[in-house]
């Protein structure tokens, strides 16, 4: 899963695409780990993953543990249906400081 990082004095930047899953959840890791060592606020752009399982789901909240623990902001932006199927069917949307979820009920 390629993930591109871009940081400025501001912010950082991850874009994720493609799958984040079992398969590549080691190699996904150790390009983000470069980013966490960051003292700026985390944008995680997810707009374009297609696939994610729960190793997915962990490096996410890996992501969030390490900025809160931190004491930096990280915010999950533009995730996809995919992501957000799993971020429902885990019960995480208040973890990602997600305020509203969309059922098919409420649609």
């Amino acid at each position: 899963m390629p993930v591109m990082i871009d940081t400025n004095e501001a912010r950082c930047a991850l874009t994720f695409s493609g799958e984040l899953n079992i398969y590549n959840a080691a190699e996904t890791m150790a390009e983000v780990k470069a980013a966490l060592s960051k003292t700026v606020p985390l944008h995680l752009d997810l707009a374009e993953v297609d696939e994610v399982d729960a190793a997915g789901l962990q490096i996410l909240m890996a992501i969030r543990l390490h900025a809160l623990s931190h004491g930096l902001a990280c915010q999950l932006e533009n995730p996809s249906d995919a992501v957000m199927a799993l971020i429902e069917l885990s019960d995480t949307a208040g973890f990602f400081g997600i305020t509203q979820v969309l059922t098919e009920e409420a649609a």
